[in-house]
């Protein structure tokens, strides 16, 4: 097998990396897999450092021009490899293409900041979510829901779906890994519906990882209650 020049480092259980895995499978891309434990601490090796001194996955390698942050590496993709084929991924045409840029800053300020703030106990130590934090998880969702309702239009962004969308699907995919229901959002869940419909590249890239989610979910709960059994026996025991 030929040595390959662009390398993508990335972990399953991130929602960013399965958006820019996503993003490579659409375009086409030649590049060679990197996996990265989290859970093993591999992204604070000293050569991955040296590479990312953020530590961050996905972190992509491209002939040695080093790039991370998720969002940034998709635009990358496609202002390097776009053409009249994939183009409608991200447009050219600058209201267009800001449309894209704005959902995808929508995206990583506000809708996925929202979901790690929520789930952040679930997902660190295996306790319920914060409740504080789900409101504005909530209000998230009512925007997406209304903004297609309003839009009229099948994608985020107009009549084909865009970068914009994979990223969001990805992010979405934290939810389903945590169990979260959103049905309620009826124009939104029929998005995500119609969205992992035509994203081919969506079961290939994304559900193996939304179950290492789960399966690490399910195992921090069942040591928290192993932990809070022990803790009451102990306090028993002092009585």
């Amino acid at each position: 097998m030929a040595w390959l020049s662009t390398e993508f480092y990335y972990y399953k259980a991130s929602p960013p990396c399965r958006a820019v895995w996503m993003t490579l499978k659409l375009l086409k891309v030649d590049f060679e897999e990197k996996p990265v434990d989290l859970l093993k601490a591999e992204n604070k090796r000293p050569w991955f450092i040296r590479m990312n001194p953020q530590h961050t996955v996905p972190t992509f390698n491209d002939q040695s021009f080093i790039l991370w942050e998720s969002r940034a590496i998709m635009m990358y993709l496609m202002n390097k490899h776009g053409n009249e084929e994939n183009q409608y991924l991200y447009p050219k045409e600058p209201e267009e293409r800001a449309k894209v840029d704005r959902m995808l800053f929508f995206d990583m300020g506000t809708l996925y900041q929202a979901i790690k703030d929520y789930f952040a106990p679930k997902l660190h130590q295996g306790l319920p979510p914060d409740p504080e934090k789900e409101n504005l998880l909530k209000t998230s969702l009512d925007y997406l829901d209304n903004h297609l309702e309003m839009g009229g239009v099948p994608y985020l962004c107009g009549e084909r779906p865009t970068i914009a969308d994979i990223a969001v699907l990805a992010s979405i995919t934290e939810l389903d890994a945590m169990d979260y229901q959103y049905k309620c959002y009826g124009e939104f869940n029929r998005w995500v519906e119609r969205i992992k419909e035509n994203i081919k590249v969506y079961k290939e890239c994304c559900e193996e990882g939304i179950k290492m989610t789960k399966d690490h979910v399910k195992q921090l709960e069942a040591d928290m209650k192993k932990q809070m059994e022990k803790e009451r026996k102990a306090s028993l025991t002092k009585k």
